[in-house]
């Protein structure tokens, strides 16, 4: 059935007009430990230190591949079950897995890497993430709690969203909110030193799907299945911008510079946005399958799909193409 859905997922993908930029390259995974067919990817991190990009999904295993070749250096295996997120530590020296096993697991290791604590009996946990610090790990899957984990030491008190599908959560650049979201479309804030609720608002009509923070401000991005680009102030409380993006839902977002994020979803493109001027200017093709996880570093962007590839675009490119769509902003979401 999953698969199924997958390949349904592949067919529902609309047709672009845009050409791929030059200079993009292609990686597609091949099977490994008896699977008949290449994972779908729905996971990524890359290395603070720029050495490495690891990626997984419904195979169970996580593949370190070289952040420069794509070469597959390591394949690392603990879960048995979808690894659905990934994340480093800031000294690039650990790193966090989780996904549909109810396990949590911690990596240690630079060249070679190896299990340094595991964690189960969890629910599935659909993203993990740590603070700017690298002191706390949050957690959220298929319960309506937030979890905040120090890592190697006691479990601090779980925080309540309400809702029992959640699939994100992120920390903002100096660790005084984290920030979740799921099913609702709505976002819950909390500081993380003292537990207390900064505020829930809705956002989005759909399933939140993946946020992230723009460097250097309080402004966080989010897109959701109702295939919109929220804008939202987090120190304000409110929405600056309703962006309708695409032909799909959207499932993954990811900041190129200050004013720029790219975002991935259901009809297999990579769109870029202007969050300044409320607008997708960009449209990136080339994937054949639902894009589901993006990441940047050192003047690239990783995207990850279900067409069972990783992409690698140069951002100095992408930003240079003369402009392929542009969509007016609407009318701001309401708040609470």
């Amino acid at each position: 059935m999953v698969r199924l859905l997958m390949l349904l997922a592949l067919l529902s993908g609309g047709v672009a007009s845009a050409q791929v930029p030059a200079g993009s390259r292609v990686l597609r995974l091949e099977p490994i430990d008896g699977h008949a067919v290449s994972p779908v990817v729905t996971a990524m991190a890359v290395d603070p230190l720029g050495q490495v990009l690891v990626a997984a999904g419904d195979d169970h295993s996580i593949r370190v591949l070289d952040l420069q070749t794509l070469a597959q250096r390591q394949v690392l295996r603990q879960h048995h079950g979808w690894v659905r997120s990934l994340d480093f530590r800031r000294d690039g020296r650990r790193m966090v897995s989780a996904g549909n096993d109810g396990q949590i697991v911690f990596w240690q290791g630079r060249d070679e890497w190896s299990t340094a604590q595991v964690l189960d009996k969890a629910p599935a946990i659909a993203c993990v993430r740590y603070s700017s610090r690298g002191d706390l790990l949050a957690a959220v899957g298929f319960d309506p709690q937030l979890f905040l984990l120090q890592p190697a030491t006691a479990r601090r008190p779980v925080l309540h969203c309400g809702c029992n599908d959640m699939r994100v959560v992120e920390f903002n650049e100096d660790d005084t909110l984290v920030v979740a979201a799921g099913r609702s479309g709505d976002v819950h804030c909390f500081d993380p030193a003292t537990g207390e609720s900064a505020g829930d608002f809705a956002l989005h009509s759909g399933r939140v799907r993946d946020l992230t923070f723009m460097p250097g401000s309080s402004l966080l991005v989010s897109v959701s299945e109702d295939q919109k680009v929220v804008v939202f102030d987090s120190r304000q409380g409110r929405v600056l911008h309703t962006i309708p993006a695409g032909g799909g839902k959207l499932f993954a977002v990811e900041a190129l510079d200050s004013t720029r994020v790219a975002v991935g979803g259901a009809d297999n493109l990579v769109r870029i946005v202007d969050i300044s001027r409320g607008s997708v200017i960009q449209t990136l093709p080339g994937h054949d399958g639902s894009v589901a996880v993006l990441a940047t570093s050192d003047g690239y962007l990783f995207s990850g799909s279900f067409d069972a590839t990783i992409r690698r675009w140069s951002i100095d490119q992408i930003l240079q193409t003369p402009r392929t769509v542009q969509l007016p902003d609407p009318e701001t979401a309401p708040q609470r």
